[in-house]
């Protein structure tokens, strides 16, 4: 099972993880040694400053850019994916874009009820697939020492749920690009407490 986490300090926990941070703290975690993935939030306002800000991000020592989108239209998700795909081959960087084609949701939806991968927020919380997901959150890592001690005792089934119910949300969307991720919080957001 894939894991990242949102600050260094929880590398010693969970090794092998990816280190993810924000555009502001990649220079440091490079400069300690460490391998990063930058996270660039793509919202209306940043469609346009998109190819900069991956440029700064690896100019800092960034080794992955990875965007993740939220409330833009489809215009911009396409937009984005040709622009990204510019960055990746211009700058021999390795790019995530955090969406999916509405036909592999069609050809495999199985493929999206799923509890993976694991996020290791900042203050040790452990959540899963991506932030936004809290009330789904295994525990926190610290008093019991290894992700794998929170894995054992967590129970997946509401995650697949979860993500069954936002499965049928995105196959409603018409556009050629679906932010899964987005659908996945925006579902968690509209269920009623202990759902």
């Amino acid at each position: 099972m894939g894991v990242e986490v949102h600050d260094p300090r929880w590398l010693a926990f969970v090794p092998g993880a990816e280190l993810v941070v924000g555009l502001d703290d990649v220079g440091a975690c490079a400069a300690a040694g460490h391998r990063v993935t930058v996270l660039i939030d793509l919202v209306p306002d940043t469609v346009p400053a998109l190819r900069a800000m991956a440029a700064e991000a690896v100019g800092e020592g960034a080794r992955k850019v990875r965007v993740r989108p939220h409330g833009v239209d489809r215009v911009d998700l396409v937009y984005a994916a040709v622009e990204l795909n510019r960055i990746a081959e211009d700058d021999a960087v390795e790019v995530q874009f955090d969406v999916t084609s509405a036909a592999l949701l069609r050809a495999d939806p199985a493929a999206f009820v799923r509890v993976d991968p694991l996020v290791v927020k900042a203050d040790g919380t452990v959540v899963p697939i991506c932030a936004g997901l809290e009330r789904f959150a295994l525990g926190e890592l610290g008093d019991l020492g290894t992700i794998d001690a929170l894995v054992r005792t967590w129970d997946q089934e509401p995650v697949r749920d979860l993500c069954r119910v936002a499965l049928g949300r995105a196959l409603a969307d018409t556009g050629p690009l679906v932010s899964w991720y987005e659908h996945l919080t925006r579902t968690a957001a509209a269920l009623p407490a202990g759902c």
